[in-house]
């Protein structure tokens, strides 16, 4: 059993490690398992897309976040800019990396942490490869670059913004505040955070009871009357949402709103346009047909869509906006293409579903896919000496 040299996961931040240059950060041939991706484009257009890989599953001990950026419209990438890796030492999971350009133009890196420990201290729960995961703590911290164009783009020193489990991006209200979708697992509430002062520091809310999922992963909009919109994937094969028509004083019980959803993540948001924009699995049961839907009435219909994806577990989009263009990431095959994509495209292309869209992988993986069977058929996974093999 190894040392116990334990830190909490909301004290003490994973190692931030810049520039690394061993194959297990920079070489994607021998990933196992990727995806989950984000993407922030710049006020000067450099776009930045992030992702969580390691080890051979989710969540395992070895799980690390990564960051990449393109100065040439996503044509060619820069190796890892950094890692944030998961601790065996201090027992600390780190991952789902969540990137926002601020309306000052700083660009914000999120990613959530949960402590885990090896089996043997005496927890029954959720385990993989030996470790224990709670599952109901996490923490949200954060990294800001000033100035995210510049040659060598420097970090702040990593901080903890409290409880919660960010999944998606952010969105500034009317009266300036910030409001984080970091939802919380151990209640039984959609949950939220709003920071006043631009994001120095954050007070938790809670808004409706939620709806039967394993996630919440919600996400937020403020209609043109002001009203707080929050939507919630769900495991009963739609969307549900509620809404705050007082800043979430008070808020509405949550329903299903007929957007079928196979209880995957989705994202929504509004368009520099103003118009709202919906990407979203169309299926209530497969993660495969990724859509994306426009609408001119705060999302009471959607008169305008295009299927971007019509492939199977293509799943977790992710968006922002830089001069009219729409710059869409998401994942497909986690365990075996292992493909990170980017598409660029601009409204009128979901007008009008007949003009191409080149979408861009961005990383996949030529490792032999997980898991394998084992001579007696049950799922086996490669040790890390073994994933280590698999590059030579």
């Amino acid at each position: 059993m190894p040392e116990k040299l334990a830190k909490l996961a909301d004290q003490c931040a994973c190692d931030v490690l810049y520039a690394p240059s061993e194959a297990y950060y920079t070489n994607p041939n021998i990933r196992l398992f990727q995806g989950i991706p984000t993407v922030a484009v710049t006020s000067g257009g450099r776009i930045y897309m992030g992702w969580y890989t390691g080890g051979y599953t989710e969540p395992h001990p070895d799980n690390f976040n990564l960051l990449v950026y393109s100065d040439d419209g996503g044509v060619t990438w820069t190796s890892p800019v950094l890692v944030i890796p998961s601790s065996r030492v201090h027992w600390i999971h780190a991952f789902d990396i969540q990137l926002w350009t601020a309306p000052d133009g700083r660009l914000f890196l999120y990613w959530t942490q949960q402590n885990m420990e090896p089996i043997g201290y005496g927890r029954e729960g959720y385990t993989i490869d030996g470790w224990f995961y709670d599952g109901q703590d996490h923490y949200m911290w954060c990294m800001v670059c000033d100035h995210p164009d510049a040659d060598r783009p420097v970090f702040s020193e990593p901080r903890c913004l409290g409880r919660g489990f960010l999944r998606n991006k952010p969105v500034v209200l009317r009266d300036g505040s910030w409001l984080h979708c970091s939802y919380d697992m151990g209640s039984d509430r959609y949950c939220y955070s709003l920071s006043k002062d631009r994001g120095k520091s954050f007070e938790m809310h809670s808004a409706a009871v939620r709806l039967p999922s394993p996630f919440d992963e919600t996400m937020a909009y403020q209609k043109q009357d002001g009203t707080i919109r929050m939507l919630a994937r769900t495991s009963v094969g739609e969307i549900a949402a509620c809404s705050s028509g007082d800043g979430g004083a008070h808020w509405s019980d949550a329903k299903l709103t007929g957007i079928v959803n196979p209880n995957s993540r989705f994202y929504i948001g509004r368009t520099p346009s103003g118009k709202l924009l919906l990407v979203n699995n169309d299926h209530a049961k497969e993660r495969t047909n990724l859509t994306l839907y426009l609408s001119e009435d705060d999302g009471e219909t959607w008169a305008f869509s295009r299927c971007i994806d019509t492939r199977g577990e293509v799943t977790y989009p992710d968006v922002d906006y830089h001069e009219g263009k729409i710059y869409l990431t998401y994942d497909r095959e986690r365990y075996a293409a292992r493909e990170v994509l980017l598409a660029v495209l601009t409204e009128d292309d979901i007008v009008h579903p007949e003009n191409p869209v080149e979408i861009r992988v961005i990383s996949a993986s030529d490792a032999p896919p997980t898991p394998a069977a084992d001579r007696d058929g049950k799922p086996y996974y490669p040790s890390q000496a073994e994933q280590t093999r698999v590059t030579r």
